[in-house]
């Protein structure tokens, strides 16, 4: 056998191990393969992934840059309006105008007066030239009006008084305007001679009036906002001032019809006391203390007429057995023991007239029945019906009763100041001769105690 046979065996197993290798190497292959596309897949990903950061950037660079470009459009819109507004404060446009103007004025003024004075001639001359002595006579009329405009200005910057200046200017400028309204009439017409007359006039005028306004603006350094809101300021307190006067003009003519007197004296403490110096209130409340001596809207017949009501009043609670002192107390216990108690217990609401509604204690305060009324004659020392005919037998006392009209009276300080009311609701209620008998007995135990 040759040397290089092999059995069928090893060319089985060289050929798997071939094919092994085989499929191994195209394993490789594939991964090698796939693992490119997934590198060129991730590639193209980061960059598109770089190119749209680069595009976020980019945006974001132009947003910046165009917020720059409209915050300087907008730094220089307000440069601009507040130039504008500078101008129109300090009137520069208005400046320019007069000056303009009083340029074009000389430009017009200037060749009249030279065509003028240039052409005049002797009478009865043959042949005239021109007058050139009198060449500088325009010149010299145009420079007075202007003499008197810088002395204006210089009269201001110094505090001198200015309107001897400005009769100079309007005198100077008067001067050449009368030589241009007459030389331009003549030559021209009405029209052009007043014209020509203007010329000469307003361009003075003009500048004086512009200097006059500057003055006035260097010495009001507001600005247009605060003036004009010190302007209505102004405004409004010149409307309440005038309501104001008209208020004290009425006042005073009621006060002098009702109160001449006291009217005549508050003249005469306005009057003697330095303007200002006192107000209108002091000087009334001084007037009605000179002529009354009492507070104000008070006299001696109101004052009268206050005491003589309040012993009305007293005369009407004697008589009802009560006093200002068992009225007070009437009120508390009323808001205390809401709602009233009655004759026929705690359920029985307060009737008309009574501590809420009245002056002064219950309704049987006001406006006492027969029963009640008979009652209450024995705080006069009389007994009632019941008790002098002896056809009703009188209740005896109740100790409980009593512990609490006692105990009221220590509530009160004294049993003096129980009242009729103030035992009933104490006690819950009950006929006026028993109730009238508690508090006398308590009463009797203080003074016996005392």
């Amino acid at each position: 056998m040759s040397a290089d046979y092999r059995s069928w065996e090893e060319r089985e197993a060289t050929a798997k191990k071939t094919r092994a290798e085989a499929e191994r190497i195209a394993a490789e292959a594939e991964a090698a393969r796939t693992a490119s596309a997934q590198a060129a897949e991730a590639g193209a990903a980061r960059t598109a992934t770089d190119l749209l950061a680069e595009q976020v950037k980019q945006a974001g660079f132009k947003k910046k840059l165009d917020a720059v470009t409209e915050a300087a459009r907008d730094e220089k819109a307000e440069l601009k309006a507040r130039r504008r507004e500078a101008s129109a404060d300090n009137g520069t446009a208005f400046k320019r105008i007069v000056n303009v103007a009083v340029v074009l004025g000389l430009l017009a003024a200037l060749p009249a007066q030279l065509s003028y004075f240039l052409t005049l001639h002797k009478e009865g001359e043959k042949n005239p030239g021109t007058a050139w002595l009198l060449g500088p006579i325009p010149f010299f009329l145009e420079l007075l009006a202007w003499v008197g405009v810088l002395g204006t200005r210089w009269a201001h910057r110094k505090g001198l008084p200015r309107w001897p200046f400005w009769i100079l200017t309007a005198s100077l400028a008067s001067v050449a305007g009368y030589i241009n309204l007459a030389h331009g009439t003549d030559e021209y017409g009405i029209v052009a001679g007043v014209a020509l007359a203007a010329t000469s006039v307003i361009g003075p005028v003009l500048a004086e009036v512009r200097d006059f306004l500057e003055g006035r603006a260097a010495a009001d350094t507001r600005s247009l906002e605060q003036r004009a809101a010190a302007k209505a300021a102004a405004k409004k307190q010149a409307r309440e001032q005038r309501a104001l006067a008209k208020v004290h003009k009425a006042e005073d003519k009621r006060r002098k019809e009702l109160f001449k007197d006291e009217f005549a004296e508050y003249e005469r403490i306005i009057v003697a006391h330095p303007t200002g110096a006192i107000s209108r209130e002091a000087a009334w409340q001084q007037a009605w203390d000179n002529i009354h001596l009492l507070p104000l809207a008070t006299t001696a017949d109101t004052l009268a007429g206050r005491e003589e009501a309040r012993a009305a009043i007293n005369a009407v609670l004697s008589n009802a057995d009560r006093t200002p002192e068992s009225e007070a107390v009437d009120r508390l216990l009323a808001e205390i023991f809401r709602p009233d108690g009655g004759d026929s217990g705690p359920s029985q609401k307060p009737t008309e007239g009574g501590p809420k509604g009245g002056a002064g204690g219950g309704s049987q305060a006001r406006r006492p029945e027969p029963s009640n009324a008979a009652g209450g004659l024995v705080g006069k020392g009389k007994q009632p019906s019941s008790v002098r005919t002896g056809s009703r037998i009188a209740k005896p006392l109740d100790e409980t009763d009593l512990n609490k009209v006692r105990k009221l009276a220590q509530a009160l300080g004294s049993a003096s100041s129980l009242s009729h009311s103030a035992v009933k609701k104490a006690v819950g209620g009950g006929r006026n001769d028993y109730l009238l008998r508690l508090r006398k007995a308590v009463q009797e135990e203080e003074r016996a105690e005392s």
